[in-house]
């Protein structure tokens, strides 16, 4: 089964975390609360569904990494 990615971006507003199905949630003040938002959705997510999911952070370079999972 594929991994359902939550990502976090920086943005002119803050950090933003996007969700696996594309929407977004508002901007949080630094990349931790954001990466720990995100975990808490990822998790969330995994535990209500059952599927695999994970967070990644595309840094200004343009790649993409994976900083956690579940499942």
């Amino acid at each position: 089964m594929e991994r359902e990615l939550f990502s976090i971006e920086q943005s002119a507003r803050g950090w933003v975390v996007y969700t696996a199905n594309g929407g977004n949630e508002p901007p949080d003040p630094t990349p931790l609360v954001a990466l720990e938002h995100a975990d808490q959705l990822a998790c969330a997510r995994h535990r209500s569904t059952g599927h695999p999911t994970g967070v990644k952070v595309k840094l200004r370079c343009g790649d993409t990494v994976l900083v956690a999972r579940h499942g």
